[in-house]
């Protein structure tokens, strides 16, 4: 009897235990899968941009991804993607990158153009 009721607990043990394992992965899964960041990509012919073109591509391409970001986040990526373009030593092509914690953004001109990935489908 005694015996009997060690292989009942440890049986429920183990079926706890498992489904316990289950929903912790499961729930780690979608966390991953929410958690994507959207990359917003911008191909230049040149290393002339303004800041209003980059903001512009900013919103469309994360308002494709559904990310919500403030007019100030859009603005500041903006300005720093303009500040490293303008910094870049070679001005026939290149490539800068920005990452937030939202997303991330790319941008190339020149030759390098084509280097960032494709932009999210809509």
């Amino acid at each position: 009897m005694f015996m009997k009721s060690h292989t009942r607990i440890g049986i429920l043990s183990l079926v706890f235990g498992i489904a316990l394992a289950s929903m912790v992965a499961s729930s780690a899964a979608t966390s991953d899968a929410t958690q994507k960041k959207c990359q917003v990509v911008v191909r230049l012919e040149s290393k002339n941009a303004t800041k209003e073109q980059m903001a512009g591509e900013l919103r469309k391409q994360l308002g494709m991804c559904k990310v919500p970001v403030s007019e100030q986040e859009v603005q500041s990526t903006a300005n720093n993607a303009l500040n490293l373009v303008n910094k870049s030593k070679d001005p026939l092509k290149g490539v800068i990158y920005i990452k937030t914690k939202k997303f991330t953004f790319c941008a190339s001109w020149g030759d390098d153009k084509t280097f960032c990935k494709a932009p999210p489908a809509s």
